[in-house]
């Protein structure tokens, strides 16, 4: 079955280098990319191998996160992918994304999201 693939989609390099050792340290491969752009050029120039789930910033430079969801969801290799979204400025879930994280967040129920969403991953529609 192999490791499981998180494409971690933050600006911050704090903030990503923190969630990148974490999520490591917990078993998972990461992929990390410090832009929008970054994560589509992933995601769409190599779409046999997607990830298995994007935890991604909405407040970026170039490609927002909201960019970024609409793009995901217009892919149909990534209509099922979940996204996990980190904000300091949204109160309300965006359309397309399976939950939403607001700045500051716990690293543990982060965590925990991700792996529900790994472990049950959602059903293909037929």
């Amino acid at each position: 079955m192999g490791k499981k693939t998180i494409l971690l989609v933050e600006d911050d390099l704090d903030i990503r280098d923190l969630l990148q050792d974490y999520l490591e340290e917990q078993g998972y491969d990461v992929v990390p990319a410090g832009t929008g752009k970054q994560a589509i050029d992933f995601l769409v120039l190599d779409p046999h191998s997607p990830p298995d789930i994007v935890i991604l910033d909405l407040m970026m430079p170039i490609m927002t996160g909201w960019q970024v969801l609409e793009r995901i969801r217009q892919e149909p290799h990534l209509a099922d992918l979940p996204v996990v979204v980190l904000t300091a400025a949204a109160r309300d879930k965006p359309p397309g994304a399976a939950a939403l994280f607001r700045k500051p967040f716990r690293l543990e129920a982060l965590v925990e999201t991700v792996r529900s969403y790994l472990s049950h991953p959602p059903r293909m529609e037929a």
